[in-house]
């Protein structure tokens, strides 16, 4: 007798191996049988004629660390198949916290990771271990698989505070990097485009890393840049990662300028090289050709020192505007110009805005607004960020397609949306979000999969789920097998569709049938079922 039955069915078991029949039988939070089980009684059945069943899809990077606090349905994520979210990505996160800087990680985290979302950001923790303790008492909708950001780490220990931690600082880093690591962290993750990352040298995140590897921890990063010094980008992550003996993930793998386009060799020989040394090493893609990043991010490093306050003063002062002017620009050694390399303020739009009188600028590019304003776009761009005190978010074009297609289709590569969970109707799902909130596995299935075929069923599903989950070290997660949790998702290959688009962001993907989280039916026929299954993972592996 079976809690949960799944007959008819395709299975894509998520090991890259061909699709065979069988029917899966769930008892509890596992999958007990698969097979001819026509005959076994089920107290719950979904027959999947004519559908695949794979694997709960493994978001592999994502930002959700705070909204499935105010929101537990994760609607966008779990509407496309989406089981586990993997947060604390590009060195951003919640905790671990002091309360002397408890303030400055508040203004940080509404700039970064959840922008303007109209309610007031409370963090009722300290350590990382509370944070995830909050998880658990308050299940979302699907898992959580946390990561230790680097930058959360650095704030707590010195602030804003610009460059190299003192040996005592570092120790102090040191030594909340390896109590959040024993508290459930399943690696270190670091933004070095963003603050404070960009003020952390490569030998300090090496030191760092270190205290990661006895846990069998991984380091993630959002490189230094993506841009014209990729490569030494990259360098630099495997130099980290060798520095502390631990494998390496990229995050979000792009070319990001314009005169690194088409290059993608260059990027896979370093990766091949690496291998051939000895360093493991990784990367997430997500299926677009634009990216998200708050207009913050566009500003030189310098100006956001001392935090969000001190950002906002320095631009209003007309003498600092033409220092910036300048730099925007012509670009800083070492710095990833995100409007030289994409092209130009014409390549942006905004994405979000937190005050009502400007969400009419919502969807429009800055040199649009530029032009209504009778401003040039530099003024556009500085003013707005004074008046929506630092909390914008902007879509911008910058990517070629064939380019992700390439990074898509190669063996170490990993599906990350890069966002937040949402639900369209929720109070988080202000202005226009990225479409990859609401599409990225989808997109993947029906642009790359059925419409391009650009990948087999088969290696995409594996990229969506043991790929992610074996180098996260999550045993039991990832794939159809005996033994394993049931976390399943259950999709007709043929009408799966992402519907989210950048005009019109707010719209769920269709043709999943059911997703399951730790043996419990989430959604049923495009419906939410209000069921709260799941779980903060640990490496068991």
């Amino acid at each position: 007798m079976f809690d949960l039955k799944i007959s008819n069915g395709r299975v894509v078991d998520g090991s890259g191996q061909a699709a065979y029949s069988a029917d899966i039988g769930v008892v509890g939070d596992r999958i007990v049988a698969i097979g001819d089980l026509r005959d076994c009684e089920s107290g719950q059945t979904i027959d999947a004629g004519g559908q695949v069943v794979a694997p709960g899809f493994i978001d592999m990077h994502t930002h959700s660390d705070l909204s499935v606090v105010y929101d537990r349905n994760a609607n966008s994520k779990i509407h496309s198949g989406v089981t586990t979210e993997v947060v604390g990505n590009c060195g951003i996160g919640p905790a671990p916290i002091r309360e002397e800087n408890r303030g400055q990680l508040i203004d940080y985290l509404g700039t970064r990771l959840i922008g303007s979302i109209p309610v007031k950001i409370e963090l009722p923790w300290t350590s990382f271990r509370e944070y995830l303790q909050f998880l658990e008492n308050n299940p979302p909708a699907l898992n959580i698989a946390p990561l230790l950001g680097q930058g959360v780490v650095r704030i707590a220990v010195m602030g804003f505070a610009k460059g190299n931690p003192t040996p005592q600082e570092l120790k102090e880093m040191q030594r909340l990097v390896d109590m959040s690591m024993a508290e459930g962290a399943l690696g270190l993750s670091s933004g070095l485009v963003y603050l404070p990352g960009e003020y952390s040298s490569t030998e300090e995140i090496g030191e760092l890393c270190k205290s990661i590897r006895p846990y069998k921890g991984i380091y993630c990063t959002h490189m230094r840049t993506e841009s014209d010094g990729i490569m030494g980008a990259i360098d630099e992550a495997l130099r980290i990662g060798e520095a502390g003996g631990v494998p390496v993930h990229i995050s979000h793998m792009k070319l990001l300028s314009q005169n690194m386009l088409g290059k993608t060799d260059l990027v896979l020989e370093r990766l091949a090289r690496a291998e051939r040394d000895g360093i493991e090493v990784s990367y997430d893609v997500y299926p677009y050709t634009a990216g998200l990043t708050s207009l913050s991010a566009c500003m030189p490093p310098w100006i956001f020192e001392g935090g969000v306050e001190k950002m906002i003063q320095r631009l209003g002062d007309p003498a600092i505007r033409v220092r910036l002017r300048q730099e925007i620009a012509d670009g800083l050694p070492g710095w990833q110009n995100f409007v030289k390399s994409a092209g130009g303020w014409e390549k942006f739009f905004v994405s979000s805005v937190r005050s009502e009188e400007n969400k009419v600028l919502e969807g429009k590019f800055i040199t649009e607004i530029a032009e209504l304003q009778g401003k040039d776009p530099f003024d556009a761009a500085f003013d707005l960020l004074i008046a929506e005190n630092g909390r914008v978010q902007m879509n911008y074009y910058a990517m070629r397609e064939e380019d992700v297609i390439t990074f898509l289709q190669q063996p170490q590569a990993m599906i990350g949306s890069d966002a937040m969970s949402l639900s369209a109707e929720g109070i988080l799902a202000y202005g226009k979000p990225h479409p990859r909130s609401f599409g990225t596995p989808t997109r993947l299935l029906a642009r790359y999969v059925r419409e391009l075929k650009a990948l087999t069923l088969e290696d995409a599903i594996h990229k969506l789920s043991s790929r992610p989950a074996r180098r996260l070290g999550l045993g039991g997660r990832g794939l159809i097998r005996q033994g394993y949790y049931a976390d399943i998702v259950v999709f007709d290959p043929d009408q799966v569709q992402d519907q989210a688009t950048y005009n019109e962001p707010k719209q769920y993907s269709t043709g999943i049938d059911a997703v399951i989280v730790n043996g419990r039916v989430a959604v049923s026929k495009g419906s939410h079922q209000q069921v709260y299954r799941g779980r903060v993972l640990g490496r068991t592996e």
